[in-house]
């Protein structure tokens, strides 16, 4: 008995450092395999994921250059700007920027497609999308960070199966392969190796507990009972606010 007890435990702390090196190796490694830049072709759509407004810029060239006829990107979760913007700072929400930054870039209003309510997660717009794109939207360029290029793949790849997927992260963002030797690409590849591990465990980030497309106050007709959601409404954008102080309002992760 005392024998095999003695392998299980060899066993085991073979297993475990195994998994230690590849996590290690992968981790490293994280500055070549996390971005995807695809060749571009003509789509059916250009999707803006949520999480940055800045991304807003590269998708309005996209779609400039007559890439896709339309824009799809979701109103993400506020967060309270607060005590900013009861200092009368302007706090501006992140659907408000984009939309703003569309428009000032030149795509019209009514290419633009708002959708959800307070998303905060890429599987929450993964989705949504499965849910509001019709049969006949088969290519979609995907405009995204750098370091959440591979991960919003994997997702939108279960999420929205038969369609192709160009991804197409803005230039002008700066991620190192050698990612420990600058700050913002250190700290991003640490939360995205954390929100990997937290969607293989099956617990990616919701804004909504039920499991259901939408919430509790989602304009999208989902209900927190548990039922199944109602069809997802998009629809253009609304003129933005002026950037002036507003409601307490901030950006959503990714």
């Amino acid at each position: 008995m005392r024998k095999i007890f003695g392998t299980l435990l060899k066993l085991w702390g073979a297993a475990s450092l195994l998994a230690l090196l590849l996590g290690g190796a992968l981790i490293g490694t994280a500055g070549w395999w996390l971005p995807v830049n695809d060749d571009l072709k003509p789509a059916d759509a250009i999707v803006l994921l949520g999480g940055d407004s800045r991304r807003a810029v590269h998708t309005a060239d996209l779609y400039l250059q007559g890439l896709a006829p339309v824009i799809y990107t979701c109103r993400p979760m506020v967060e309270s700007g607060e005590p900013l913007c009861s200092l009368g700072i302007a706090c501006p929400t992140e659907v408000e920027t984009t939309t703003l930054a569309l428009r000032l870039k030149g795509v019209p209003d009514a290419a633009v497609r708002l959708y959800g309510q307070d998303t905060m997660s890429t599987v929450e717009e993964g989705e949504l999308l499965a849910k509001l794109l019709g049969p006949e939207v088969k290519t979609i360029i995907v405009v995204t960070s750098p370091h959440h290029c591979r991960r919003a793949k994997v997702i939108l790849s279960r999420l929205l199966p038969g369609r192709e997927l160009l991804f197409s992260p803005p230039p002008y963002e700066q991620f190192e392969q050698k990612w420990w030797t600058h700050q913002a690409s250190a700290r991003n590849v640490i939360i995205e190796c954390a929100k990997f591990l937290f969607y293989y465990l099956g617990k990616p980030f919701r804004s909504y507990g039920s499991g259901e497309v939408g919430g509790a106050n989602s304009s999208d007709g989902a209900n927190s009972s548990g039922g199944p959601a109602s069809p997802v409404q998009a629809d253009p954008a609304p003129s933005p606010a002026p950037l002036s102080p507003a409601s307490p309002q901030g950006a959503p992760g990714s």
